[in-house]
């Protein structure tokens, strides 16, 4: 009983923080595009949507993405269900709008966080790290769009439906009131289907956990750490790294102000355990919200990429690191 109250509890808590941004960021871009805003951006997405045999939709989205990527993937689901982006191309279009994420890291924790904590020489080493995944992420949307997407004609650019046509439609300036109320009768649907799906996974992910079934993760850290012939030291701050990325990282600066291990091992033991955390954090947050998304379907697919290209960034970056850093 006191699993299913934990499992619920957690829950309640994540639909909570999640679902009002969720719901914000829905109604919010809704907002700009009705008022026109997001039209003088067309130039910045367009050409990148473009080389990728994407339609202008996922140009649309990708800048959205920029300010909020819970925005950007609820449009590029609105834009699926509306038939405008087919099932592979809202794929890649949610790898593309997860890239400005690893930028605007540098500004929002890098910087503000790792930098203090681990100093000058290991932030660049992180901030490489995160970087990498996202030009490995463009890359990957560039080459398979070009190869394996054919660019169809469109009828209609995505950034003209948000400027009114006085054509074919009333054209009369509205009240802000009457904006936010047309935002959400527009939107109200879609929010209400991707809060119940979002509810329904997460759920089920809480109480694998709360259960213990996922805990067998726990137990793959000495045996990774002894690979890289890593110190003791250093698994209890891998392991609340892989729960929080910021407390594992401040428990480690302290090993490292004592020095009880050295940049090298702070540094390894970290990236190291990225491939413990990375799955842990995707299984147990991202693929609830992308399935709320995208469906579990697609959602799955969109975690997998990108979970597979940031390890894969981390990888590259810890064997950098254990050939050239000491």
């Amino acid at each position: 009983m006191d699993i299913w109250f934990d499992t619920l509890h957690q829950t309640a808590r994540l639909l909570l923080r999640i679902g009002p941004v969720m719901f914000l960021s829905l109604i919010g871009v809704e907002v700009l595009m009705q008022l026109g805003l997001m039209k003088k951006l067309a130039p910045l997405g367009q050409p990148l949507a473009k080389v990728s045999n994407l339609p202008s939709e996922s140009a649309l989205t990708f800048l959205a993405g920029i300010g909020s990527l819970v925005a950007a993937h609820t449009m590029t689901a609105q834009f699926h269900q509306d038939g405008r982006v087919t099932g592979r191309e809202m794929v890649l279009t949610g790898v593309l709008n997860t890239t400005p994420f690893h930028f605007k890291e540098t500004l929002t924790f890098q910087l503000p966080v790792v930098l203090p904590l681990l100093g000058l020489e290991l932030c660049l080493i992180y901030i490489t790290a995160f970087w990498l995944a996202g030009f490995l992420k463009l890359a990957f949307v560039i080459g398979y769009g070009r190869f394996k997407i054919q660019r169809r004609p469109q009828d209609r650019d995505a950034f003209d439906d948000l400027v009114c046509d006085p054509a074919v439609e009333d054209c009369t300036p509205r009240s802000l009131v009457q904006i936010l109320k047309d935002a959400f009768y527009a939107r109200i649907k879609l929010f209400r289907r991707m809060i119940l799906l979002l509810g329904s996974v997460t759920l089920i992910v809480q109480y694998l956990a709360n259960s213990g079934i996922l805990r067998a993760t726990d137990r793959l850290i000495a045996p990774l750490t002894a690979v890289f012939g890593l110190p003791p030291s250093v698994i209890a701050p891998v392991s609340v790294y892989i729960f929080s990325p910021t407390a594992g990282i401040t428990y480690m600066s302290n090993l490292l102000a004592d020095n009880i291990v050295t940049e090298f091992q702070a540094i390894v033991a970290l990236l190291a355990g990225s491939f413990i955390m990375i799955p842990a954090t995707r299984l147990r947050g991202t693929l609830p919200r992308y399935a709320g998304y995208f469906g579990f379907k697609y959602g799955a697919v969109v975690c997998g990429l990108t979970m597979g290209l940031t390890m894969l960034a981390r990888g590259v970056v810890l064997l950098l690191v254990l050939l050239f850093y000491r």
